[in-house]
């Protein structure tokens, strides 16, 4: 008893529904509901009011990261664990549900904290100076290469301390000494 064309054959579609039931492929043509499930939303609006035909619209630009106030940490310990560095930061109050923005880069690391105004934003600064080309020309950043990508951080239980675990790129190399020293300080005058 499905839907016959006007041969007398059964349509594929009639054929489909009565072999697989509502497990058939074509169960969502099914002429007996019409109507939407009742937690369905319904947009009133012009669909143009989204879709302008103008093209991709440039969502609202994050806020460029002010660092005028950043009280930045430069005493910090670390320690070289195998195939990662880490560096242990304590902060002069707890920072948990904090805003942490950390980036790294092949020679540095910056982190800072900002809680809501009027608490400080905190920060550490590990880079490198511009606009160096050879390696001995390097100075400041980390002592070797790292990997940003398998770089991390952890805002401790206590909420006051921070771990940044830094992927080293050759994970045999000893890290003696975090930063890099300004090869020239080292020559005696």
């Amino acid at each position: 008893g499905g839907e016959r064309d006007g041969a007398g054959k059964v349509s594929a579609l009639a054929a489909s529904k009565e072999k697989a039931k509502d497990l058939s492929y074509y169960y969502a043509q099914s002429e007996g509901s019409k109507s939407f499930p009742a937690d369905a939303v319904i947009r009133q609006e012009d669909p143009l009011f989204r879709a302008d035909g103008l093209g991709p619209k440039k969502l609202d630009a994050p806020s460029e990261l002010n660092l005028e106030n950043v009280r930045w940490i430069d005493k910090f310990a670390f320690s070289d664990d195998g195939a990662v560095v880490k560096l242990y930061v304590d902060f002069p109050e707890d920072i948990k549900g904090a805003a942490i923005d950390c980036s790294f880069d092949r020679f540095s690391v910056q982190l800072v904290v900002r809680k809501p105004a009027p608490a400080p934003a905190y920060g550490v600064k590990i880079k490198e100076r511009e606009g160096w080309i050879l390696e001995h020309e390097r100075n400041d950043g980390f002592a070797h290469e790292i990997v940003p990508e398998k770089s991390k951080y952890r805002v401790s239980s206590s909420g006051n301390k921070v771990t940044i675990t830094l992927a080293k790129k050759d994970d045999k190399e000893k890290w003696y000494e975090l930063r890099k020293k300004d090869i020239r300080s080292t020559i005696p005058r």
